[in-house]
């Protein structure tokens, strides 16, 4: 009976490893013979299937094919696409009919492929997808840019009812109730609608310096008013229903995790940014900003340029921009997503839909609203609540580079924190909020000639304007009744200036994106307008409005401490050498700012009211003596230790020595 038991049990067993190696055979790959990519000459591309049982269909107009599509029946020849024609620019439902544009060249194009295994009964087994340059060399026409190709049902993107990227139904409806004119980027239509709903399966494709990958994901307009512009912002998310809940590769090659120290690899959207605000002028403003503002107390995306395609067309010059998520805590710190919140512009982004993570919001907002800062016991409470340093490196960031369309107008801010503070032991995960820069486009002198570099935009926000009781800026104005706040934000203001966006910097950074976007916007200019540059001032367009975002940014270095220190009331600037005795020896810190870190003589413009904090820092092997000056008026608290707070009321050089 036991022999007859254990021989059953034994058969058994072995049904159901059999059950599971079959199950595991029967696992459909389908794969493309090339690589997404550049190709020289006309290529032949096979598809191949790893069973029997299933037939392989494929289609060349980037729909999802199904038992109507092409059946695969050997090799498909990849002929040349320099001279093949585009379709989709001819689409002009896509914008207001004052701003419509249609180009009268074609552009770089590439074919691309979506392949199916389909079984008998229709079911869909598995896909791939492909995009392939074909007479083109990479370097000679892009470079080492980034090339992000979306393949997907054209009718996703263009239908009047349907279609994401057009005026469609939503605009008759929307139009015919207008009573009153309206101005272009007014206008609402299909692409103006948001949510799930209008989120629509696409395959991207990334085609990156050193790997080329495709992923199923999700695609939405993004963006405010500049949905309404031919070329849209298109946000790009994984999700679990598409295959993968994250894009598992290194997308920015210098976006380090905090976590590991390693390039950061996982990332659960990205959105191909348009520029906005600045889509018509040099498209950089926002990825230039952010790249200055590394460092500062605040969150701040990974940023490149890209090309974007669709179904093989030319869609120009984007910036493929990291997204702020709760995932993006996860992924850079390793904190549990679940446990994070994020407020946009006083509505939760991520969070507790039932309303607790909104509670704890509301309860920093309206204590720091109501409560008196003035007392020193209050404003430490209010510090438990918003990290006073993220908040001031924020606000001075929103002042340098004169922000129209952020917190002092209660729009295009985020902060974030975590819940449960018992759930991890990492610094940020300490219940504070903490601020996050994004869409800075509408700044330095964006529509001018940059010419306000000189223009006071501090004393009315600050000291003048009102605001109501929702307006994030109100806190703004409540928090300078404490003077612990105050100096804080003027350490952070003269901080933004003498080292992130110094003359040499701002210039250097610059010149390095001018040469990742300049030969190619053209091609952009041409594709989407507006016509008024395409047709009448493309020769000097875009060097034009690179040369007037430099004349802000080299001009506010010079004027804005001045500025500054005018509307606080406070004595004219002192210039102040900070220097380093030796810099194979050692550097200094200004202001606990690890992150600039120099070694050779810095130039600034401190506020004389308040001391300000250097640290030396001896190389290995090397002796920090102590701090000199050339001014007896310079005064430290302790000459000899390696952090001092030092006043100064006069010009000076200040040295850290070491030997």
């Amino acid at each position: 009976m036991k022999r007859t038991l254990f021989r059953s049990l034994f058969l058994a067993l072995c049904l159901l490893l059999l059950a599971a190696g079959c199950a595991a055979a029967e696992e459909i790959d389908v794969d493309l013979s090339l690589e997404s990519g550049f190709y020289a000459d006309e290529m032949q591309l096979e598809i191949t299937c790893n069973s029997n049982d299933v037939a392989i269909y494929y289609t060349a107009d980037g729909s999802l094919p199904d038992e109507d599509a092409l059946p695969y029946e050997g090799p498909i020849l990849l002929s040349s696409t320099v001279n093949k024609p585009d379709i989709l620019n001819k689409i002009l439902d896509t914008n207001t009919e004052e701003n419509k544009f249609e180009p009268w060249k074609d552009f770089p194009s590439a074919h691309v492929i979506r392949a199916a295994a389909i079984y008998p009964d229709g079911t869909v087994a598995d896909t791939c997808a492909g995009t392939f340059f074909i007479g083109f060399d990479r370097q000679e026409t892009y470079g080492d840019l980034a090339i992000v190709s979306l393949i997907m049902d054209e009718a996703d993107l263009f239908d009047y009812n349907t279609g994401i990227y057009v005026l469609g139904a939503t605009f008759a409806e929307w139009d015919a109730e207008q009573e009153e004119p309206y101005e272009a980027w007014q206008t609402q239509g299909n692409f103006s609608n948001r949510g799930k709903e209008w989120e629509r399966p696409v395959v991207a494709d990334f085609i990156l310096e050193n790997e080329s990958f495709s992923q199923n994901m999700g695609v939405r307009i993004k963006g405010g008013t500049s949905r309404s512009a031919a070329q849209k912002s298109l946000r790009l998310i994984a999700r679990d229903e598409y295959g993968k809940k994250s894009i598992k590769h290194a997308l920015y090659p210098d976006n380090i995790c905090e976590e590991t120290g390693e390039i950061l690899d996982r990332y659960k959207s990205v959105t191909l940014r348009n520029g906005g605000n600045d889509r018509d002028n040099t498209k950089i403003r926002d990825p230039y900003i952010s790249r200055l503002s590394d460092g500062l107390e605040m969150e701040v995306a990974a940023v490149r340029p890209a090309v974007g395609f669709i179904n093989g067309e030319y869609w120009g010059m984007y910036t493929l921009t990291e997204e702020f998520s709760d995932n993006y805590f996860q992924h850079h710190y390793g904190l549990d997503n679940e446990n994070v919140m994020i407020m946009k512009n006083n509505e939760l982004k991520d969070g507790d839909e039932e309303g607790i993570d909104e509670d704890l919001y509301w309860e920093m907002f309206d204590f720091i609203l109501y409560e008196d800062m003035a007392d020193p016991d209050i404003y430490a409470q209010a510090s438990e609540m918003l990290d006073m340093k993220s908040f001031a490196d924020y606000v001075a960031v929103a002042l340098y580079i004169d922000n129209e369309d952020g917190i002092f107008q209660n729009n295009n801010w985020m902060m974030w924190r975590v819940r449960d503070t018992e759930l991890s032991d990492h610094p940020l995960a300490d219940g504070k909020w903490r601020m996050i820069l994004f869409d800075t486009d509408y700044s330095s002198d964006v529509y001018g000639d940059g010419g306000s570099y000189s223009e006071d935009n501090i004393s009315d926000p600050l000291f003048w304007a009102e605001y109501d009781e929702m307006h994030l800026a109100a806190l703004v104005k409540s928090l300078m009744n404490n003077e612990d706040f105050v100096k804080e934000l003027l350490l952070s203001m003269s901080d933004v200036r003498n080292l992130y966006f110094t003359k040499a910097r701002a210039k250097t950074l610059l010149k390095e994106m001018t040469a990742q976007y300049q030969p190619y916007m053209d091609d952009t200019f041409l594709r989407f307008g507006p016509f008024w540059v395409a047709e009448w001032s493309l020769k000097n367009h875009y060097k034009d409005k690179l040369h007037q975002m430099d004349v802000y940014f080299q001009g506010r270095y010079d004027r804005f401490c001045d500025i500054t220190a005018k509307a606080f009331g406070l004595d004219t600037p002192v210039n102040v050498n900070l220097k380093v005795s030796d810099g194979a020896k050692g550097s200094v810190v200004l202001n606990n700012r690890d992150d600039k870190a120099f070694s050779e003589t810095l130039e600034t413009k401190i506020f004389s009211e308040y001391a300000f904090t250097l640290t030396a820092v001896p190389a290995d092997g090397a002796t920090f003596k102590g701090w000199e000056s050339n001014n007896k008026k310079v005064v430290f608290s302790d000459p000899t230790a390696l952090t001092t707070q030092v006043t100064v009321t006069d010009s000076c050089a200040v040295t850290a020595v070491f030997e």
